[in-house]
């Protein structure tokens, strides 16, 4: 491996230089989404067999597969079960997760899906849908500013996008990604709902954590 990248530097400096920057970009968040700020370049790297082919050589080996779908416009690693750990999220985070894959669904079931698969709801209404779910457990919900930071750490892995703050109504335009049926697979969904209705005591509850990898 480290062979063939010191041969793609000496022969394709430029090839190389869009390998390492791909392979940092989804070191640090996972994913990578056509509608993001510099995403095109990224993406095009894998559009190039031999560049593709040494990516994912490389996130092998790592115990990661490279998952690529031009349909939804997105790139992402996702983790080889049988040799990777799922990554750890705090069960506030996966509420949300969650929360994030039901509406997207709601909205394919009433065909309202944008490109790439991009469903568009607000802030306000994904936060009304939280509510709603966490209403029926025995957990304490996050408060609206919770549920927006939360919501800003799973922008940075690309799974959803928020717009600009409407500050006369105090709320904001609300991308889910297709990518999000990758992230929250079924069994995910499963083992959450079993985690949502059991008793949770007021100190267990900050140190509970679930797993969340994607079953594509």
């Amino acid at each position: 491996m480290l062979l063939e990248f010191t041969t793609l530097e000496s022969t394709n400096p430029r090839g190389f230089l869009r390998v390492t920057q791909l392979i940092a970009h989804l070191m640090r968040n996972q994913f990578v989404h056509a509608e993001d700020r510099g995403a095109a370049p990224l993406l095009e790297t894998l559009h190039r067999p031999e560049l593709n082919k040494l990516v994912e050589a490389y996130f092998d080996i790592a115990g990661y597969r490279l998952v690529h779908r031009q349909t939804e416009g997105w790139a992402g690693i996702l983790p080889d079960l049988e040799r990777a750990l799922l990554p750890r999220m705090r069960i506030d985070e996966t509420v949300v997760l969650l929360v994030m894959r039901r509406l997207w669904e709601e909205a394919l079931r009433n065909d309202e899906i944008y490109d790439n698969g991009t469903v568009r709801t607000t802030l306000n209404e994904a936060y009304d849908a939280y509510q709603n779910i966490v209403a029926g457990t025995r957990r304490a919900g996050l408060t609206a500013n919770d549920f927006r930071d939360v919501l800003q750490t799973l922008e940075r892995r690309s799974i959803v996008r928020l717009g600009d703050l409407d500050a006369d109504e105090q709320n904001m335009e609300l991308d889910i990604r297709a990518l999000v049926t990758s992230v929250a697979g079924d069994d995910f969904l499963a083992s959450l709902e079993q985690l949502l209705s059991r008793p949770v005591s007021a100190t267990a509850d900050a140190d509970d954590r679930t797993g969340a990898g994607g079953d594509a």
